[in-house]
């Protein structure tokens, strides 16, 4: 017949061993890096137009990643946290305090990086739902975050600590179908959404109360077909890249239209595949041209002024371009999608900004 053994009570080495491990799996939380910076690489001297004439635009340098200040116990072991790291850029946007929003399509989230606080996070998700496909984001005059999300068809508002505050919608029979490309006035405190599927823009005010919409499909003037970025300009003005129109479109802030310009075609100042959209202070409008692997400039008639770029894996070149956006100091940020990585260019003189 067996004999039950009695369960014996830890010994002090077990109980030191797990107190020990204990220890180091807290450790390994509380040593992460709490300060983060974003330093763009070793600038090239890079200028556009080419000498002799003036620059009105210069390459700053490139950032590829988020990287957290010093060493910890969780990288010396496991090595250098990714989280910061740019995968696939497709817009950015900065805020008046210099925070940055890069949304990263192959990651589904979107890097928030606050400078002035050396703090940086990866927002994944809304409350309990996580993203499915982030396209755009824009900061408004308070530093909250909007995001679109065009597969979930919402868009998410996140308040200045990036947290999730609500969605913003338009009423049912306007429901989104596929939100994409964000903007936000100034100037009368309005949010423009894209709404690619549906073929229209709408505005809401800068609590996320829908005020109207505008557009429909077609190619007459003020009509849309399939509309995927927007800026919105210093002027107060709103330009739409109306892509399979191969046109930019501009519009008062009502929506109401004031003029266009833009062809298919594969030269100079043609669009192919048109993508990203800012405008300076100066009024010069830039596109991403995906296909050319290039930023074009325009006046405000719709005159082809420059090409910023070209095909290619060095400094001033990109490889599928996407998002555009120009901050109060006139720097232009360029999400270089394949490159991994955005570009940064200051821009100079009437043709580059309008800084002197």
């Amino acid at each position: 017949m067996g004999h039950s053994q009695k369960q014996r009570p830890p010994t002090r080495r077990l109980k030191a061993a797990r107190w020990l491990l204990a220890t180091a799996l807290l450790t390994l939380t509380a040593c992460a890096p709490s300060k983060w910076n974003a330093n763009l690489g070793a600038p090239a001297k890079l200028t556009w137009p080419p000498a002799p004439n003036p620059t009105r635009i210069e390459y700053l340098g490139s950032l590829h990643r988020f990287t957290p200040e010093g060493k910890s116990l969780r990288t010396i072991i496991f090595g250098h946290d990714r989280a910061g790291t740019i995968i696939k850029p497709v817009a950015i946007c900065m805020g008046d305090d210099g925070r940055m929003a890069i949304v990263d399509a192959e990651k589904r989230g979107v890097h928030l990086f606050i400078p002035n606080q050396q703090r940086y996070m990866l927002l994944t998700r809304a409350g309990d739902e996580s993203f499915k496909s982030p396209v755009s984001a824009i900061f408004d005059a308070n530093l909250n975050l909007a995001i679109s999300d065009s597969t979930r068809a919402k868009v998410f508002l996140f308040d200045s600590d990036g947290k999730f505050v609500k969605e913003i919608s338009p009423p049912p029979q306007l429901a989104f179908v596929r939100p994409t490309g964000l903007a936000y006035q100034e100037m009368d405190n309005r949010l423009y959404v894209v709404d690619s599927k549906a073929n229209l823009v709408n505005i809401f005010s800068g609590q996320g109360q829908y005020l109207t919409s505008f557009g429909k499909r077609g190619m007459g003037k003020g009509d849309l077909n399939i509309p995927t970025h927007i800026a919105a300009g210093p002027d107060g003005k709103i330009y739409v890249n109306d892509a399979m129109n191969f046109r930019v479109q501009i519009f008062n802030a009502q929506g109401e239209y004031s003029t266009g310009f833009g062809h298919h075609g594969d030269g100079s100042g043609d669009f192919a595949m048109p993508k990203g959209i800012a405008v300076d202070r100066s009024g010069v409008i830039y596109v991403a041209e995906t296909l050319f692997d290039a930023v074009q400039l325009f006046s405000q008639q719709g005159h082809y002024l420059l090409t910023l770029g070209s095909q290619g894996r060095d400094p001033g070149e990109f490889w599928m371009p996407s998002g555009l956006f120009i901050d109060r100091e006139n720097k232009l940020y360029v999400c270089d999608t394949f490159n991994q990585r955005i570009q940064v260019f200051q821009l100079y003189g009437p043709e580059g900004g309008g800084r002197p």
